[in-house]
């Protein structure tokens, strides 16, 4: 009567939970590139490593930096380590400061920039992972050509 597997309590049914090893990512041990002009990201945990449940990115960009408005299939999260971020998210336009956290949900247009003078540093995490693969088929890319490049990941630029 008390199994867990029985009633869909989330230990079994459909979805078994699938164990993954413990993961430590070393700041000193990371790659980083340079997906636009003036942010630096690297990949801290790749979906792979969490048989596709979610990844998480490191970013840090400079004075001026910013994305074009898009959108993922995956929900994504910002959690703001160092700086201030202006965020549009769905036509709300809000600035984040330092322990802000940002929950996009998928589908919803949004962007942000640095507006200030001084770097930013956020960790981004995306649910479900796969999407982490993408930004490295960035770099160098112009605004034209990223639309094509996003197309298969399940984004898309709006703006």
């Amino acid at each position: 009567m008390n199994d867990p597997h029985k009633f869909g309590t989330g230990f079994g049914s459909d979805h078994a939970l699938e164990r993954s090893t413990p993961i430590v990512s070393h700041h000193d041990t990371i790659k980083w590139f340079e997906a636009i002009p003036g942010e630096q990201l690297c990949i801290r945990v790749h979906g792979t490593q969490v048989n596709g449940r979610y990844a998480i990115m490191e970013n840090i960009a400079t004075s001026g930096t910013a994305t074009p408005m898009h959108f993922h299939a995956e929900d994504e999260t910002f959690h703001i380590l160092e700086g201030t971020v202006t965020f549009s998210i769905n036509g709300d336009v809000f600035d984040a400061s330092v322990g802000t956290i940002a929950v996009i949900p998928a589908g919803a247009h949004h962007a942000w920039r640095n507006r200030s003078n001084a770097r930013i540093r956020m960790l981004t995490f995306f649910s479900p992972g796969g999407v982490e693969e993408l930004y490295p088929k960035l770099v160098g890319l112009s605004l034209d050509e990223l639309s094509t490049v996003v197309e298969p990941f399940g984004s898309g630029i709006v703006g």
